[in-house]
């Protein structure tokens, strides 16, 4: 099972959101970190063909076992399942009756290949992202974090070879985060899920491949450990006064900024730092990488 990219581009009038992305994705979690603007949007609508492509060669192309995801027709939104980054509801809507609804519109019916009926999927669904409770109570009065729970489950519906998540964790609070990335983990071993996030902690534990984009380029990718070990000697720490955070913050990438016995602690991410600065190599992680590319 392959999703292969190949030199995929968008422009929208004379701004060219995406430029020649080559890639291939395999069963894992792929995480796709990115500023606003960066791209990552514009490559999940092609992924999902909900923008058309460019026309011609210059727009690339998208395979899916090796044929062009057009070609694969209505099939291969089958294949999918997408949790939208935004996306109304039917204030009416219960969840139970929303899923219902959206398992019709991808057209599930019969059992999975767990044997499970579509309610029994629901049921099922519904209790992962701990909206059992209130599955028959209206989404227009649920927050935000409790309609990001109901997006990912019809996401979910029809175990969906490609996982496609746009800022799932977007609004739950800390607990219902773990829960959501811990789930998510266990999808992993058969599911290609690309996990669309400028939070790097909700991918830091559980991605195995990271894609960094900036201006509609990747710039950067590879495991979390391989991007951590290119780190190496850009990272330190400095203590100063307050009155000299701001001159350091005009000149370095500043990170964690903490309170010490002894003056104001700093983290700078760079390839060029103070002498005085005291060189990290121990606990270098992606919050590093991404402020290297990032800021």
């Amino acid at each position: 099972m392959e999703l292969q990219l190949e030199h995929l581009s968008k422009t929208y009038g004379t701004v060219q959101a995406l430029k020649d992305i080559s890639y291939t994705f395999k069963p894992g979690i792929y995480g796709i970190l990115g500023a606003n603007g960066a791209g990552k949007s514009t490559m999940i609508n092609l992924i999902t063909d909900n923008v058309a492509r460019d026309k011609g060669s210059a727009g690339g192309s998208i395979l899916y076992a090796g044929q062009d995801i057009l070609k694969h027709g209505s099939r291969f939104r089958g294949i999918i399942g997408y949790m939208y980054k935004q996306q109304g509801f039917n204030e009416d809507f219960a969840p139970k009756a929303f899923l219902r609804y959206m398992a019709e519109i991808k057209g599930i019916k019969g059992k999975n290949e767990k044997g499970q009926t579509v309610k029994e999927q629901i049921d099922e669904l519904l209790e992962v992202v701990n909206l059992t409770g209130v599955a028959y109570k209206k989404i227009g009065g649920f927050s935000g974090g409790m309609k990001q729970r109901v997006l990912l489950a019809q996401a979910l519906l029809g175990d969906p070879d490609i996982l496609i998540l746009d800022e799932p964790t977007a609004g739950l609070d800390p607990k219902e985060r773990i829960a959501i990335r811990n789930y998510i983990a266990e999808l992993s071993r058969n599911k290609i899920i690309l996990f669309a996030t400028h939070v790097v902690s909700d991918i830091e534990c559980i991605a195995d491949y990271v894609l960094l984009l900036k201006k509609g380029e990747i710039i950067a990718m590879g495991t979390p450990v391989e991007l951590i070990e290119k780190m190496h000697g850009k990272v330190a720490e400095i203590t100063c006064t307050l009155d000299e955070v701001g001159k350091l913050q005009e000149k370095y990438h500043i990170g964690n900024i903490r309170q010490r016995k002894n003056g104001i602690a700093l983290r700078l991410v760079g390839d060029e730092l103070p002498d005085e600065a005291v060189m990290v190599d121990e606990n270098i992680d992606l919050e590093d990488v991404y402020l290297y590319y990032f800021e």
